[in-house]
């Protein structure tokens, strides 16, 4: 039988935590299938225990800005071990014309079907050029080496009939579900509708309580991520869930966290989420800008639907967060101050828990748009790519900017640094201050009594 491998590709400095349900749904449908025995596949956090396992079957889940990682890892396990090398994920759905070197096989959109078909070829000797020209939903190398896209897979029907996911058996404070998959909007930055092929779709409210259920259980998390792009966009289903949680017990034994969208809440939405004992309500708010934001994320919303759900979330104690993002095309110095007046009119209510660079994906309406205005091609250098000002690998050297037009990029870069300094990075109270160093003083006294114990004993 073979040793099969998933992996999902990631920055060097940056562990996955929580890590990824894609892969525990791929491990899990395999096992559900008969395909594979729980002891065949190996679900793993790095590339060593990669090396150790050697595998047969190496799949590798990517998005666009780590594809470099994924590459590397191929390279090394086909070169080491032969291993046949399989991508999913975002960036090979996103270019499946493009199939990165070091890999045999793309899978393009909702792997489970797609990649459980591959591994029964695979195990009956049967996977070849000619048995993959009839499998749907992937990309792969003919014999002169042209990249050939077989027609997309039917989507899923019903969610209800995939296993839960296999997840990693170690402690994590924080555990995350999947509730539905895609979305019903159409975000112009956003991969997910191209991805999920603008579909939404819903598991039913007993599957996710269910789910939750055994979570709580199994592992006795303190907090339940929700991952769904939106997963409270149908009312009926959230009552649902939240009863039937409350009910339970289930509320009272973990919090929750997880996104929604500012013109979908009211007053009624906020009371669910607070009976679901949800510990912070986070949404995109991307600007403060109205006619921006209507630009990016639609006619139906506005900053006036944000500034409701901060109220709503300060009305009932629960704590807000929303997500920022700066240098779309088009975006003026007066958009950027208007997202500046909103975070000032909102301090001490609102914390920012995450501020994007805008950077095109394969995927989104903005890639197209670019491409076609010859900004971008297919050489486009992902290693490049840097979404979030605050990591580590955020370098104003090395950017890649598309709004030079409108800001030019000092005047971008200096109102960015203002904007992380009075919003992001306060400085601690003195009372804060005075804690930090009684909590050294004390560190540095006991490590000194210790190694006095320590000279005591040994003379």
């Amino acid at each position: 039988m073979p040793k099969i491998c998933l992996y999902c590709a990631r920055y060097s400095f940056e562990p996955l935590e929580p890590t990824p349900l894609g892969n525990g749904y791929l491990a899990a449908y395999l096992i559900q299938q008969n395909i594979v025995a729980e002891n065949e596949i190996l679900i793993a956090e790095d590339i060593e225990e990669i090396v150790v396992f050697k595998p047969d079957i190496l799949g590798i889940g990517s998005v666009s800005q780590v594809i470099n990682d994924a590459k590397s890892c191929a390279l090394k396990c086909k070169e080491k071990f032969g291993s046949l090398t399989i991508i999913g994920g975002y960036h090979i759905s996103g270019l499946p014309d493009l199939l990165p070197d070091g890999f045999d096989i793309g899978v393009i959109g909702e792997g489970e079907v797609t990649f459980a078909e591959i591994i029964e070829l695979y195990k009956h000797n049967q996977l070849n050029r000619d048995t993959l020209a009839g499998v749907k939903g992937i990309c792969y190398r003919n014999s002169n080496g042209d990249v050939i896209v077989n027609d997309r897979r039917e989507l899923i029907k019903d969610l209800d009939v995939l296993p839960f996911p296999c997840r990693p058996k170690k402690y994590l404070r924080e555990r995350p579900i999947f509730t539905s998959r895609g979305c019903p909007y159409n975000c112009t930055f956003c991969a997910s509708h191209s991805f999920w092929r603008n579909r939404y779709r819903l598991r039913s409210a007993d599957s996710v309580v269910d789910e939750i259920s055994w979570i709580v259980e199994k592992y006795k998390p303190e907090l339940i991520s929700i991952q769904d792009d939106l997963w409270m966009a149908d009312k009926t289903r959230m009552q649902k869930i939240v009863n039937k949680l409350e009910a339970l017990g289930i509320t009272e034994k973990v919090g929750f966290i997880g996104m929604c969208r500012s013109n979908l809440m009211g007053e009624e939405e906020i009371l669910l989420f607070k009976k679901m004992n949800y510990q912070f309500i986070r949404f995109g708010g991307e600007t403060g800008s109205d006619s921006l934001l209507k630009r990016i994320k639609g006619k139906n919303i506005s900053i006036d639907d944000h500034q409701k759900v901060v109220d709503l979330c300060h009305k009932h104690n629960i704590r807000c967060s929303a997500s920022f993002m700066a240098g779309i095309p088009g975006e003026t110095t007066n958009d950027l101050n208007e997202t500046i007046r909103f975070l000032r009119k909102n301090k001490g209510k609102i914390s920012i828990n995450g501020y994007y660079f805008f950077n095109p994906v394969p995927g989104t309406e903005l890639w197209e748009t670019l491409k076609k205005e010859n900004l971008i091609a297919d050489t486009f250098p992902f290693e490049k790519l840097m979404f979030n000002f605050l990591k580590d690998n955020f370098s104003w050297d090395n950017v890649m900017y598309f709004n030079e037009k409108n800001i030019p990029l000092l005047e971008f870069k200096k109102i960015i640094e203002n904007i992380k300094n009075e919003f992001i990075y306060r400085k601690p109270s003195k009372s804060k201050i005075l804690l930090r160093y009684v909590k050294s003083l004390i560190l540095k006294i006991c490590g000194t009594l210790w190694k006095s114990l320590n000279f005591i004993k040994e003379w």
